[in-house]
């Protein structure tokens, strides 16, 4: 029976855990968090162990797992890719990483092991639709992605509430966002523009670039390819003036005689003010077009405050990648989700199932 090491049991890890478990009954799991509540939890399960973490502790563990599954806040979670890399386990990773997993290549082959990077919703299945079109259907001239997790309605004061980390949320109003504008890769303030998003059946939002193209910069030369957040109206407005007044600054200010990071107080208030208390919806859309060609994917899935559409559909993604991932046929090295758009099918398949509207509207007659 395969061996699945699990390090970060939180909103994504624990429900990346079940979904797996359905998918893959005959798995045992070793769950690794710094919260010994959560481990608690986890460790009422049939098959499944439990480690609070601490130093050395993956070492041991990783040698008696098949394959590490990794869900964490992006503060942490490169440390914990350097450690698992070293020890030549196969890992799929859903976090945040602001570093190039690609100066891991060469050691990943070595060792005869893999990286998924990015295995969730956006980035992630957004990845895998960009590759579908681009390399199945030849769409490259250019490429859209409108993506968000949002409140079913406006949810007042900020028309916003949280499903997932704060912290990492609010990195995305003050991360440059990477785009590609004619074969040429930019960086732009992801405040600096607001664009007014349609995505049929559903209504119009308002979108800010965000930075989530990552190894698509690198393997989809698209002549235009960009990705929008979407916000309900009136959100990105209120996030530049508390940007603007340093409530999303790194560097820390004295308050008495204690050291803050303004960003940090900001994600412990979010957290605790404007947690989701109504149905959520996690919303994709990608248009691709070249010249009188088109191609429109919408998914859409609509959450509850007990179980949040956003961190719900990256941990589908993220159980069925590391479903494949168990069932063996990934190249030595990082993968990137794009490269995994020949099983676009499957995961269309198995999303649907799980409760995901997918519609597509295309000009082409064949796909």
């Amino acid at each position: 029976m395969p061996t699945i090491l699990l390090i970060g049991y939180g909103r994504v890890g624990s429900r990346t855990m079940k979904y797996l478990r359905e998918l893959e009954p005959s798995c045992d799991f070793i769950v690794v968090d710094v919260d010994r509540e959560k481990l608690e939890e986890a460790g009422k399960m049939e098959g499944v162990e439990v480690y609070l973490y601490g130093p050395g502790v993956l070492g041991k563990l990783s040698e008696r797992a098949d394959l590490a599954v990794t869900a964490l806040p992006s503060t942490r979670a490169w440390r914990i890719i350097l450690e698992l890399t070293s020890r030549c386990i196969s890992i799929v990773d859903v976090s945040y990483l602001p570093e190039d997993p690609y100066i891991l290549d060469k050691v990943l082959e070595d060792c005869n092991s893999f990286l998924v990077v990015d295995a969730g919703f956006a980035p992630g299945y957004s990845n895998i639709v960009v590759g579908y079109v681009y390399y199945r259907i030849g769409l490259r001239d250019s490429i859209e992605i409108d993506v968000g997790g949002i409140p079913e309605n406006p949810a007042p004061p900020l028309n916003h509430a949280i499903s997932w980390s704060a912290r990492d949320l609010l990195e995305e109003y003050i991360r440059p966002a990477r785009v590609i504008e004619d074969y040429t890769v930019k960086s732009l303030d992801p405040l600096s523009v607001i664009k007014r998003i349609e995505v049929p059946g559903v209504g119009f939002f308002e979108g800010f670039p965000s930075d989530g193209l990552r190894t698509m910069l690198r393997n989809i030369y698209a002549r235009n390819l960009r990705e929008y957040t979407l916000r309900w109206p009136g959100h990105v407005y209120a996030m530049k003036i508390l940007r603007d007044l340093g409530f999303l600054d790194s560097e820390e200010v004295v308050i008495g005689d204690v050291g803050v990071k303004p960003i940090d107080f900001t994600a412990l208030i979010f957290e605790k003010k404007l947690p989701i208390k109504t149905a959520e919806l996690a919303i994709l859309q990608v248009l691709a077009e070249d010249g009188d060609k088109y191609y429109r994917e919408i998914a859409i899935l609509k959450g509850s405050p007990q179980n949040p559409a956003t961190p719900v559909f990256t941990a589908l993604v993220h159980a069925y990648t590391s479903k494949l991932a168990l069932k063996g046929g990934l190249k030595p090295g990082v993968v990137a989700p794009e490269e995994l758009y020949e099983y676009k099918e499957d995961y269309e398949e198995y999303l649907k199932r799980s409760g995901v509207l997918i519609s597509k509207e295309t000009s082409l007659t064949q796909q």
